[in-house]
């Protein structure tokens, strides 16, 4: 009896290790590919970090970003296609032939996908919402300034880009948003009020911060 206890004790050692080898072992895979993965993004490998990892908001942040750039990059280049050279022409083969839509769409999709993976980051919506911005995406526009708003409200690191982006597309912006949105503009720091108001002026949406701001405010600007 001693030595069949003693048998099964040892048993019960010897499985404990293998069960402890392979949690660390899983543990070190793991960490192994957060790391690479980091280093990946950090070097600006996108691609590569992107097909490593199928859940990773940050990689899916840092697509977005790229796609975003590159979209602007072709509406640029696709403005001087009646002047295209061989240069032009190599670029375009460089890029894969994408279109500036097709990089915004492509943006926007990556934007959904960190949304999906941390929904309550707002700074991810605020990344949709400048794609959708330059999408022209009217209906997606009003849906997410909503719900920025509901979801963040008090997050003031959004106030500078939450702003222009909304005084872009005034005339989309629904009223209880509008009224919402002014409120805020008249609460914060000068420097992002003459900010906001130097794209909304561009946009022509600047009327209603000069007709509905505290006019020792915004004198220096309307």
């Amino acid at each position: 009896m001693i030595r069949m206890s003693t048998m099964k004790t040892v048993f019960n050692t010897v499985h404990l290790r293998k069960v402890v080898i392979v949690f660390l072992a899983l543990a070190t895979l793991l960490l192994f590919h957060t790391s690479l993965v980091s280093a990946l993004l950090s070097l600006g490998y996108l691609d590569a970090a992107d097909s490593l990892s199928s859940n990773n908001p940050d990689v899916a942040e840092a697509q977005a970003t790229r796609y975003r750039q590159l979209a602007v990059e072709l509406a640029e280049a696709e403005q001087e296609t009646e002047q295209e050279t061989e240069q032009a022409a190599e670029q375009a083969v460089k890029q894969e032939m994408m279109t500036s839509w097709q990089a915004q769409l492509k943006s926007r999709e990556y934007w959904l996908q960190a949304i999906n993976l941390r929904p309550t980051w707002p700074y991810y919506h605020l990344g949709a919402l400048d794609i959708e911005v330059l999408l022209r995406d009217k209906v997606a526009i009003q849906q997410r300034i909503k719900h920025i708003i509901k979801l963040a409200p008090n997050e003031r690191g959004l106030d500078e880009g939450l702003l222009t982006l909304a005084f872009f597309v005034w005339d989309w912006v629904e009223p209880t948003e509008q009224a919402w949105l002014l409120a805020r503009l008249a609460d914060v720091r000068y420097s992002t009020l003459k900010t906001v108001f130097s794209y909304a002026k561009q946009a022509g949406h600047h009327y209603d911060i000069c007709a509905h701001l505290a006019w020792k405010k915004v004198k220096g600007l309307c």
